[in-house]
């Protein structure tokens, strides 16, 4: 099978890119061919199958309104028999036109193309706005699937569309089938330590501000070994970000117990990521909005234990896996139990630890994950040649 993927690609520090490059190994993996159509700033000089025809400018902003144009060209050249888009509204943005030029792209698949086209929507929450909404409906009305990683993103759809679609299909986001490092604590410099962890891009709904408010509180509890790890920094192109990097740094600063709390800014390599991670035995997701995490996914991979916010996604997850605690939103007291519970409680850590690696293993490592989107593909195609053929009876 031939496959296109439009995404965001490494080099590029971003999540869509991550998961693309994990999902595509997996699927190389059971023998098909995939091509990658991305960014400028994707993809090393000459990658092989992977084509960064799409300039970008300030802010990773798309520089043409012609880009769309490009992507259909290119992909047209490649002659796949499937193509998947991955979906981040940031990600296909020309000025201010809320992505509506993939849409366009969208109609001229649907009305020349002999192909299906599956897109994974990487935020979709329970409530969309407006122009969410409009899109969402839209774009489902002229691709063959629409992928998301939660059942709740699903459930909740008809609500924000009006409408029950049929087309909606829920894969979990996959995660490596990994062994944790095991000196990570020796090599940061954190042994003897227990360690609570804070990682990824540092933007406002992360909400890391508030276990470095309560940091004091929790150490004066818990026992000097403690230590809070905040790593990550500020997405490049994130004016957000930009804008809360500062004010948590500011945070950190003034925290009582600041000589208890090592920032390690950067923007990590997957193995520098995972070795920091596999120095975690907590990582904590305050979050106060998220569709889902691929965090946390990487956390579980590990066998860390995790403390979210028992919102959408995250509630979900925690629960299915029983890998961690769910805890209200905004509600810092039940935040802070939760923690101290878990430092102190070896046992507690240790079951949720193995909980975490099974419920990788046995449901969402990328070689089940790639076996769920082949299988989706060899529908769509089948159900496309199928129409195509009944298309060419009624002409005839």
């Amino acid at each position: 099978m031939r496959i296109v993927f439009v995404t965001s690609w490494p080099p590029r520090h971003c999540g869509i890119a991550t998961y693309s490059w994990d999902l595509i190994k997996a699927i190389r993996n059971l023998g098909h061919e995939v091509f990658v159509v991305t960014f400028a700033d994707g993809g090393k000089k000459g990658a092989d199958r992977v084509y960064p025809i799409l300039n970008i400018g300030k802010g990773q902003k798309l520089k043409s309104a012609e880009w769309c144009e490009k992507l259909y060209e290119k992909v047209s050249r490649l002659k796949p028999d499937v193509v998947h888009i991955q979906h981040e509204y940031g990600l296909y943005q020309h000025k201010k036109d809320q992505s509506a030029k993939l849409l366009n792209t969208f109609y001229k698949w649907m009305v020349d193309a002999e192909f299906p086209v599956a897109v994974t929507y990487h935020s979709v929450y329970t409530v969309l706005d407006r122009s969410q909404s409009i899109y969402m409906d839209v774009a489902l009305k002229l691709t063959g699937a629409g992928i998301v990683h939660e059942e709740y993103q699903k459930i909740y759809l008809p609500v924000n569309i009006g409408r029950l679609p049929d087309n909606v299909y829920v894969i979990p986001h996959g995660a490596k089938d990994l062994k944790a490092f095991k000196n990570a604590k020796r090599e940061l410099g954190l042994e003897g330590k227990k360690v609570v962890g804070l990682i990824g891009w540092w933007e406002p709904n992360k909400g890391f501000e508030r276990v470095v408010k309560i940091w004091s509180k929790i150490r004066k509890r818990a026992g000097k070994s403690a230590v809070l790890v905040v790593a990550g920094g500020a997405r490049p192109g994130s004016t957000s970000g930009q804008m809360y990097k500062p004010k948590l740094l500011k945070n950190i600063e003034k925290s009582k117990d600041r000589p208890s709390i090592k920032v390690m800014e950067g923007a990590f390599t997957p193995e520098e990521y995972d070795k920091v991670l596999s120095s975690f035995d907590i990582m904590v997701l305050p979050y106060n909005r998220a569709s889902q995490s691929g965090n946390l996914a990487h956390a579980f991979a590990l066998g860390v234990p995790c403390i979210a916010t028992a919102m959408e996604g995250l509630k979900a997850e925690i629960e299915e896996s029983r890998a961690g605690m769910a805890v209200p939103m905004e509600d810092d007291m039940e935040l802070e139990r939760a923690i101290v519970e878990l430092l102190k409680n070896d046992a507690l850590r240790k079951r949720y630890a193995k909980n975490a690696v099974k419920y990788v293993t046995s449901k969402i490592k990328w070689s089940i994950v790639a076996k769920k989107h082949v299988s989706l593909y060899e529908k769509l195609i089948k159900k496309l040649g199928d129409e195509l053929s009944e298309n060419k009876k009624e002409t005839l």
